[in-house]
């Protein structure tokens, strides 16, 4: 049986240096970094510890 799951991610973000970067930019770094963060898998979890379960599907999009 497979489980869906949806997150809700506010990133605020503050330049410190350089040149002003476009927000299209900014968001295309964030949206890169959220599709990097696929593990493959859960694990570990369960009340003995030693559930595991495949990520299936990921999907990150720019609200």
């Amino acid at each position: 049986m497979a489980h869906k799951f949806s997150f809700t991610v506010e990133v605020e973000v503050e330049r410190e240096s350089g040149k002003f970067a476009s927000r299209d930019e900014m968001a295309e770094q964030i949206q890169e970094w959220l599709e990097g963060a696929d593990e493959g898998s859960v694990s570990g979890i369960g009340a003995d510890g030693d559930s595991e379960y495949a990520v299936t599907s990921w999907e990150v999009s720019e609200a």
